[in-house]
């Protein structure tokens, strides 16, 4: 996996319509964000979709977490680190790294949107029935 097959795939998908649930935008103090939306199938992630300043390895970072996390639990979605996409993605000049961190944090923004209930969810633990006493 290079930087450049990334990003080259990554693009295209940047400019795809945001799913249903969508996280906030995420911005380093450099000035570039990142965006992810998502879809849930219990507590599994079916599809993932971003948006992100035209920098090729912020767009490389979010189309790795964009190509890797479909079908993965929330849990270990939540999990991921700035640091696992570097680990991930060798090769990205040591002062383009904080990239990985701003994609991460993205991402962690979507899944906490994903974590609000929604409407039209039943919780039945929420219910509590009172029978009057005999």
């Amino acid at each position: 996996m290079s930087v450049s097959a990334l990003f080259e795939r990554g693009f295209r998908r940047c400019r795809e319509t945001p799913l249903a649930l969508q996280g906030e935008a995420q911005t380093n103090a450099e000035g570039y964000s990142a965006r992810f939306s998502l879809e849930l199938a219990g507590d599994r992630i079916t599809q993932l979709h971003f948006q992100a300043s035209p920098c090729a390895t912020l767009i490389a970072y979010c189309e790795l977490i964009a190509e890797t996390l479909p079908g993965a639990r929330l849990d270990i979605a939540r999990a991921l680190t700035g640091a696992d996409l570097v680990q991930k993605l060798p090769g990205v000049p040591a002062m383009k790294r904080d990239r990985a961190a701003l994609a991460a944090a993205a991402l962690h923004s979507a899944l906490a949107i994903a974590s609000l209930p929604r409407s039209g969810d039943s919780d039945e633990s929420r219910l509590h029935l009172r029978h009057p006493a005999a």
